[in-house]
């Protein structure tokens, strides 16, 4: 005869354990995708905000004078993450040792 589980069998409680686990992951990807267009990762004004930690405003200020290219469609603004990389990367300086 089969063995009947109940809900305080800790096989049940270990699956939910993993389940719950794996929703969460599930909603981490989800949240962080960014599909690809021609070959690249776009990020919208409030991401890059968030990523840089600084306002949307200061954001605004870079496009206005001009620090990284950026797409307007729409009125939503988009930027290239590899734009937003180089940008990134010409404005680095290394800490003094």
């Amino acid at each position: 005869m089969k063995e009947l589980l109940t809900a305080n069998d800790p096989r049940i409680a270990r699956f939910n354990a993993i389940a719950d686990d794996i929703t969460a992951k599930c909603q981490d990807l989800r949240e962080c995708y960014h599909p690809l267009l021609g070959g690249k990762r776009f990020m919208t004004d409030a991401q890059l905000a968030a990523k840089l930690g600084v306002s949307r405003r200061t954001t605004q200020d870079y496009r206005d004078k001009g620090y990284f290219p950026y797409y307007r469609i729409d009125g939503k603004i988009l930027y290239a993450e590899d734009d937003i990389e180089q940008f990134l990367q010409s404005n680095y300086r290394p800490k003094f040792a």
